[in-house]
């Protein structure tokens, strides 16, 4: 954690989060990592901040970037050891967009999606002959 500081744990989480919250996403810079949905959580373990983001699909190219780009970020906070971690369950869902990023998506001319659909009982199967 920060040793240039006399932060109470809260208040370093609080200054990490703000950090966090300024890196933007590096193929739609228009959306910072959390109003994509992509940035999880933000804790403190073992005297150092530990990030959490979750890729829009598995194999997404640009999750080097973005840890590179928030240690980046949480270096200048004052957080020298801070830790991305990858967590890629529960897979995103564009329902984690939120409305702020939403907002941004449509003012760069981009239709945000709507929300995921639900299931709430049995989905009908029909199998049919290919030939």
């Amino acid at each position: 954690m920060d040793t240039r500081t006399t932060d109470t744990a809260a208040e370093a989480i609080d200054r990490a989060w703000a950090a966090a919250e300024r890196v933007t996403d590096p193929e739609m810079p228009m959306l910072t990592l959390l109003d994509l949905g992509v940035l999880r959580d933000v804790t403190i373990e073992e005297g150092h901040v530990v990030t959490t983001i979750t890729p829009t699909y598995s194999g997404c190219p640009a999750m080097a970037t973005m840890r590179d780009d928030l240690q980046r970020e949480l270096l200048l906070a004052g957080f020298p050891d801070a830790e991305v971690r990858v967590s890629l369950t529960p897979a995103w869902t564009s329902d984690w967009i939120t409305e702020r990023g939403k907002k941004a998506l449509k003012d760069a001319g981009i239709s945000p999606p709507g929300a995921a659909p639900r299931n709430s009982g049995p989905v009908a199967l029909t199998l049919m002959p290919t030939r």
